[in-house]
């Protein structure tokens, strides 16, 4: 089958189009960058204060902060703005953290940006001993390879 790429690409870019147009991921509102520059404020009015999420969603209205199509700010949206805000933030810093690690790793370990070729482990029932073995020896991979060898050299065998 044959695509007509001149149409694919009239197609994509009228797409494309429609996607930077759509009201989804813009600014509306602008509720939530109001919530997210006063995150720490509003969190000490309920904690501190004692205020109710109503009250200071309450407030924030009588402000001009307004909800979807300009609405007054309810308590129960203002409860899960705060939520998605706290999770956020949350994620980010675990990002931070998990960044942080990888920065720290020694020098010797990183070669041009990649990190060195990892060592390789046995599985919990390949590092066992086999047969009389002293139960605190563990055997090394080459000798599981001459064991499992072992097994099969009759097939092995040259007639």
């Amino acid at each position: 089958m044959k695509i007509d790429l001149k149409r694919l690409r009239g197609d994509v870019k009228r797409l494309k189009a429609d996607r930077v147009a759509s009201p989804i991921g813009k600014i509306k509102t602008g509720a939530t960058e109001i919530i997210r520059s006063n995150f720490e404020e509003l969190e000490r009015l309920r904690r501190e204060d004692g205020a109710t999420w109503t009250e200071i969603a309450s407030a924030l209205a009588a402000q001009g902060v307004t909800q979807g199509e300009g609405q007054p700010l309810t308590g129960r949206r203002l409860t899960a703005l705060m939520h998605n805000i706290r999770t956020r933030a949350e994620k980010l810093k675990g990002k931070a953290i998990v960044r942080d690690r990888t920065k720290m790793l020694p020098e010797r370990l990183q070669m041009d940006g990649r990190t060195a070729k990892r060592t390789v482990s046995l599985s919990p029932e390949m590092s066992r001993p086999l047969g009389g073995s002293v139960p605190d020896q563990t055997i090394s991979e080459d000798e599981i390879r001459r064991t499992a060898l072992a097994k099969h050299a009759h097939l092995l065998r040259k007639r």
